[in-house]
């Protein structure tokens, strides 16, 4: 039966009421702030960060009042509210001396450290490097070829490295990862954008430089793993070939 009595749904931020209650992100009419839904409730959009960060966090067995603890902790030291990503950060922390001598689980610590670092467009190569440092000590005989593994967070930090031109940098990381499809997409995606601005000035010999590196890199990792190396597109081929010929004539 309607209940006439039901509450109308209101904003998180402002309180102000809503005309239907959100279903997926979306700003406020009133104030302009995001509205985010978790488990079918509208939240601000730092208690959606909070939701998100204990439910990667709760192999640790930690809880909101741990959380709640801690950011009151920081907030203090800091003479104002601690943002979420200080308070995790500051309990990551305290994890790994925690774990010092389980490397299980000071292994996920750096794992998330790591997130933690790449979602906020950081560099997160130690962390990278510490995690897997300590799985190659669990499992010395696995079969990894390079000193960091690029997870789902990593490789969006690396896509947004690229984004904003940072090629080298983007670069350097992946040459460093795991050679996984994911990592050799993500370099076959530098060197097309390296060659078209090599392309824009004329200079075919890098054009050739950069898109024959890939090639060579790809072609060395084809079958690891029993994976299949990600191909230049129709696109890039065609300004492979047309550097060649460019080169040919001079």
């Amino acid at each position: 039966m309607f209940n006439l009595f039901q509450s109308k749904p209101k904003c998180p931020n402002c309180n102000q009421v809503l005309e239907s209650k959100p279903t997926r992100k979306q700003n406020c009419p009133h104030c302009g702030r995001p509205i985010v839904v978790r488990g079918g409730e509208s939240v601000t959009e730092d208690e959606a960060d909070i939701q998100d960060w204990l439910l990667r966090l709760e192999w640790f067995e930690i809880t909101r009042t741990d959380f709640d603890n801690h950011r009151n902790q920081l907030s203090k030291k800091f003479g104002k509210q601690a943002s979420v990503q200080d308070t995790i950060w500051l309990m990551l922390n305290q994890l790994v001396l925690k774990y010092g001598r389980n490397l299980n689980m000071l292994e996920r610590v750096y794992q998330e450290m790591a997130s933690l670092l790449s979602n906020e467009g950081k560099d997160p190569t130690k962390y990278l490097i510490e995690a897997e440092k300590i799985r190659k000590s669990r499992w010395p005989d696995e079969k990894r070829e390079g000193q960091v593994f690029l997870g789902h967070d990593e490789l969006a930090y690396i896509r947004g490295l690229r984004k904003d031109g940072k090629l080298e940098q983007a670069e350097e990381l992946l040459y460093k990862a795991d050679p996984t499809p994911a990592v050799l997409d993500e370099l076959r995606k530098i060197a097309s954008e390296k060659a078209k601005i090599a392309k824009r000035s004329e200079d075919w010999e890098s054009v050739v430089k950069y898109l024959e590196a890939y090639n060579d890199y790809a072609a060395k990792w084809q079958g690891y793993l029993n994976q299949v190396s990600p191909s230049h597109t129709i696109s890039d081929n065609k300004l492979l070939q047309e550097a060649k010929k460019k080169l040919a004539t001079k």
